[in-house]
């Protein structure tokens, strides 16, 4: 019996012992229930790097606004860019990409003449715009085709390669003391029966006798002054005024406006050179009269991309045939004192105009497509095109910017202008890969000895160069 008490005494004390051991364990573990739990490390954002290719003195200035404003919004993101020059920055990007691997660059930067050649180093937008539901219908049809799109013409397939940043067309800037001088316009009308007002002229004829009513009254000494810059303006000036024929002849125009993407209006829908004929002559008599009136002899002194801004400047010349970036210049009393303030402007001579500006793509080995796409979609919105406007002076071509813009009365109607510009922004030159090394030269060639003499004939010139250019494409 003494035994069993004892064995007894044992088990009890074994139960208080596991008692006390649970009841301490329990403590324990409601003890560490009260520790707040140490906090998750936050993992440090990685940071996206893009690298933007821009032209120092073009587009550098509205691309770095948004790109700071981007950072801002966007700390994981950096933007960095590559300044280089106009002359330089196409063979930068074609090297780099050239490479086919990953590229050091994730965003291009072109103008409408260099979109053949970049087209094959660059990123088809399609697919990114389709995914985020870009709006594409805010920029003007002509616009986009003038750079922004690719045209292959074996598969009748069109490619988005880049967006239009701003807005740069062919405009018809005016002395407004000339033109609204009544006197003058009384006389004017009087003798050639139309409107003395750049704006309501209808075809280029009306701009001719301007010029030689002006000149020979003395009034100016130059009409209107027009690119006849053998190297490069020739091809910009002569579909200015080619354009008139072509659109209102469906034989040339194949029921475009503006021709196929990078074709522009000096090819047919076929792909083939179709400016040799009857339009093309009378636009080219149109070109050397207008010379003639307008500018100093081709012979003496070459009109071109810069001069077009400092003849005008002088006060010399009633007209100017120029690109929208030289409005804020021409009436500024500061960097013209001598027309600032008395400038006017009308789109070409029917109401259209002509395409330029700056696009912007993805280059094709960019290391983060998705963000570049949305560093170009912010680039483009209102905001920013408007900021860019009222920091540097570059138009929107952004639709639904330029028509916040028109509210500002003080600029209202020069933006008009534009807006409805950017509308008809269709008589563009071809952009091919061969453009600048081939098509141009040649085109250029046949008509200068057309402008200056050489030739006299001006169908034959253009069938020189319709020839050549058949061989070419």
């Amino acid at each position: 019996m003494q035994k069993r008490k004892s064995i007894g005494k044992i088990a009890i004390a074994l139960i208080v012992v596991i008692i006390v051991i649970i009841a301490g364990a329990g403590g324990y573990y409601y003890y560490l229930s009260t520790i707040p739990p140490k906090p998750t490390p936050t993992p440090t954002p990685s940071v996206t790097t893009l690298n933007v290719v821009v032209v120092g003195g073009w587009n550098q200035q509205n691309v770095e606004t948004a790109a700071n404003d981007y950072m801002a919004l966007h700390p994981n993101v950096k933007i960095n860019l590559i300044i280089a020059t106009f002359s330089s920055y196409l063979e930068k990007e074609e090297v780099a990409e050239s490479q086919a691997n990953a590229s050091s660059y994730d965003i291009f930067t072109w103008s409408p003449t260099s979109s053949g050649p970049i087209a094959p180093y660059v990123t088809p937008l399609n697919s990114f715009i389709s995914a985020d539901n870009y709006n594409l219908s805010n920029f003007a049809s002509g616009m986009l085709a003038s750079g922004g799109e690719y045209y292959n013409l074996t598969s009748k397939t069109t490619t988005v390669i880049g967006f239009p940043i701003d807005t740069s067309i062919y405009n018809l800037y005016y002395l407004k003391s000339i033109f609204d001088n009544a006197t003058l316009a009384s006389e004017f009308q009087s003798i050639y029966h139309v409107p003395f007002n750049p704006n309501e002229w209808t075809n280029w004829t009306e701009v001719i006798w301007a010029d030689q009513f002006l000149t020979s009254n003395h009034v100016t000494q130059y009409g209107m002054l027009i690119d006849d810059n053998p190297t490069h303006g020739m091809i910009d000036a002569f579909p200015a005024i080619f354009y008139w024929w072509y659109r209102s002849n469906s034989t040339l125009n194949g029921g475009t406006s503006s021709g196929l993407p990078g074709y522009g209006i000096l090819f047919n829908t076929a792909g083939q050179p179709d400016f040799a004929n009857a339009a093309g002559a009378a636009a080219l008599e149109t070109y050397k009269a207008l010379i003639q009136y307008g500018d100093p002899s081709p012979n003496i002194e070459i009109i071109d991309y810069s001069t077009l801004e400092s003849v005008f400047e002088t006060g010399h010349a009633a007209m100017d045939l120029g690109w929208t970036e030289y409005g804020t210049t021409f009436n500024s009393t500061t960097t013209s004192p001598a027309i600032g303030g008395n400038v006017g402007v009308a789109l070409l001579p029917g109401g259209y105009s002509e395409a330029g500006g700056s696009i912007m793509g993805i280059a094709k080995y960019a290391s983060n497509k998705t963000a570049a796409f949305q560093f170009l979609e912010f680039l483009t919105t209102n905001n920013e095109a408007i900021k860019a406007y009222y920091a540097g002076g570059f138009v929107p071509t952004e639709l639904s910017a330029l028509k916040i813009l028109e509210t500002n009365a003080t600029i209202s109607g020069f933006i008009q202008t534009e807006y409805q510009g950017t509308l008809v922004a269709n008589a563009n030159p071809p952009l091919l890969s061969i453009s600048s090394t081939v098509l141009v030269p040649e085109f250029n060639y046949a008509i200068n000895n057309y402008l200056t003499g050489v030739t006299t004939n001006p169908l034959s010139a253009l069938q020189t160069a319709a020839t050549e250019w058949s061989h070419a494409v």
